[in-house]
């Protein structure tokens, strides 16, 4: 009875001491955002209409990309009734550090992210099938600084989001279907560095910043791009999406990432 009284304490040091470690911080971060990104997959309006949008990883990123459904606040951010499913990745771990290089200000991919945007009805397109850019715009503004920065602790008077379209184009073939538009931009945006607080919502799936902060938040210049589509038969926008501040993980992204999405309607 004793040996085993012994070998329990001794499990519970090693799972506390694993769970304190850069790796159990990544363990926690994997298990817990498959599970959670699964639980809004299938509580998704996607789901509903059998949409599925299916994005890969790649170098340089976390392994898998994640759901989240927005609740009621993007209808009040965008002002009219609409609901609003993200996909997301940011950047791969740091081991040493037991957080995302997403907080790293030297590396080529701080505070860069790209998924997908899926928004119920009609949104960044007029009746005519033209693009409304600054509608668009409304997405990723709605998500970086009230789901991203406001989650990290950054005051909403002071979030920066600054969104300047540089060039808008038809596209051609994309994850399946024709007639897209894409949207080129440059934005400034704060960074998602900061002095660690003692818990964060957040931290869950990025860890604790694990760089030094000489400024907490610091603006950065970074770079956006859009794919957008209207599906009319089953009045939902469906946004492909990067943001980054280097050049290169932009267009590696488009090519190896973006481009090798797909949407699939499974009613058809």
């Amino acid at each position: 009875m004793k040996k085993r009284i012994k070998l329990l304490l001794v499990c519970i040091v090693v799972l506390a001491v694993f769970a304190a470690s850069p790796m159990g911080s990544y363990a926690m971060s994997l298990g817990v955002m498959k599970g959670y990104s699964i639980y809004n997959e299938r509580n998704s309006f996607l789901n509903e209409k059998k949409i599925e949008i299916q994005m890969p990883s790649g170098d340089g990123w976390y392994p898998f990309v994640m759901t989240f459904n927005a609740d009621d606040g993007f209808s009040a951010y965008v002002g009219c009734d609409r609901e609003l499913t993200i996909m997301y990745n940011f950047p791969s771990f740091d081991l040493k550090k037991g957080c995302s290089r997403l907080y790293d200000a030297s590396s080529a991919f701080y505070n860069s992210f790209y998924g997908a945007y899926a928004v119920n009805g009609r949104f960044g397109f007029d009746q005519e099938g033209n693009p409304l850019p600054q509608e668009t715009a409304l997405v990723p503004e709605y998500d970086f600084t009230k789901l991203v920065l406001r989650d990290l602790g950054m005051p909403g008077q002071k979030q920066v989001f600054d969104w300047r379209i540089q060039e808008i184009s038809a596209e051609g073939d994309m994850a399946g279907f024709d007639s897209w538009i894409r949207i080129d931009a440059r934005l400034t945006v704060n960074g998602v560095l900061h002095q660690p607080k003692e818990y964060l919502r957040n931290y869950i799936q990025y860890g604790k910043p694990g760089y030094p902060a000489s400024e907490e938040f610091a603006p950065v210049e970074m770079k956006g791009r859009i794919y957008g589509r209207y599906f009319e038969e089953e009045d939902c926008s469906v946004f492909f999406y990067i943001v980054t501040s280097d050049t290169e993980v932009m267009e590696m992204c488009d090519r190896d990432i973006l481009r090798k999405s797909k949407v699939v309607v499974k009613s058809k």
